[in-house]
């Protein structure tokens, strides 16, 4: 049986082992991973108690090639480009049925109770893979799951020429100001921190009802508070971000301002990916070094550190193109941004 290498976590260890190549099963495709980009929810996976399956291949945000179809698939053939969105929907409730999988709450996340993308290869079901437009790269594709979930607060009952605020200082909160400014809203200042610990003060310069919306990409019970303060009365605030754990909202200060809270979960993956041709130069600073699965204590360590960049894997560097090769040569050395 053909094996491949893969960053599995089991209990409170991460490490790299090498486990059986999956067979794609019925309505299934087998992916070769060529891009894996590392999430902080990936590192938060990794070392902590959880009800996750065990041993699992952490990752799920991802593109790369075709390499096998399972039974009863049809619409794609060996070698075609693919991303995939990370969130498998149960595809029998309501919102299923309604056609907008993407926001399925009862879906599943890759690299949790299945495994996951950080691996030479995965099998994942058909209906979740879509194919990448010939003017993106497949470290572009891979980023469609972040972009997925920061279009959603274009869905929000905001519109300009509203003034806003993104709250935050790491790649989340630009990515989600990029949005929005290629969306029209250009009365948005982007405030904060890298560091959740130190986002709450970084906000106390801000005059009192300035904003007539603000999003959040650092959850915690101080920074809505201060959220709430910077917010007009009758404003709104987004939240899109999902915290480890209870967040306090002082509900009392939120109903004396009658603040409107309104949360976003997803776009859908079709409108990641259109918008990432559109605009993959904006994006373009948010994207970090790409690296082979050998060096994951670095980089997990790195993201716990500093959310600045986006950093990849890239389980199968020997099988990308020579003009990927050549950029991501470049970003692999010394002196290129590291996440």
């Amino acid at each position: 049986m053909a094996e491949m290498r893969a960053i599995v976590r089991q209990g409170a260890s991460v490490r790299l082992r090498r486990m059986p190549v999956p067979a794609p099963a019925p309505g299934e495709i087998l992916v070769q991973v060529m891009v894996a980009g590392l999430c902080r929810t990936d590192v938060h996976a990794a070392p902590g108690p959880s009800a996750r399956a065990e041993p699992v291949v952490l990752g799920h945000e991802f593109a790369g090639v075709v390499a096998e179809l399972g039974d009863d698939v049809g619409g794609f053939a060996v070698g075609d480009r693919v991303a995939v969105t990370p969130m498998l929907p149960c595809l029998r409730c309501g919102r299923c049925a309604g056609g907008a999988p993407e926001r399925c709450p009862h879906a599943e996340l890759l690299g949790v109770r299945r495994h996951g993308a950080f691996s030479e290869f995965v099998a994942v079901p058909a209906h979740v893979v879509h194919r990448i437009p010939d003017a993106l790269t497949f470290r572009e594709g891979a980023y469609a799951g972040p972009v997925c979930a920061s279009l959603a607060v274009t869905q929000a009952d905001i519109k300009p020429p509203d003034r806003g605020l993104v709250h935050g200082g790491n790649r989340l909160a630009r990515l989600t100001a990029h949005i929005l400014r290629a969306y029209g809203f250009h009365a948005l200042d982007v405030h904060g921190t890298e560091k959740p610990a130190d986002s709450a003060g970084s906000l106390s310069e801000i005059p009192a009802d300035t904003y007539d919306f603000a999003v959040e990409s650092t959850p915690g019970s101080a920074v809505i508070g201060e959220l709430i303060r910077v917010v007009r009365p009758g404003g709104r605030i987004v939240l899109r971000s999902r915290p480890t754990g209870p967040v306090e909202i002082d509900l009392g200060a939120a109903i004396g301002k009658e603040i409107t809270f309104e949360t976003v979960a997803y776009s859908t993956f079709r409108e990641a990916l259109s918008f990432l041709v559109q605009e993959h130069e904006r994006i373009a600073d948010l994207l970090g070094c790409v690296r082979p699965l050998e060096d994951f204590e670095d980089l997990f360590s790195a993201e716990r550190e500093n959310q600045r960049f986006k950093s990849f894997f890239c389980p199968n560097f020997a099988d990308i193109g020579p003009a990927e090769i050549e950029a991501w040569a470049r970003l692999m050395r010394p002196e290129a941004p590291r996440a």
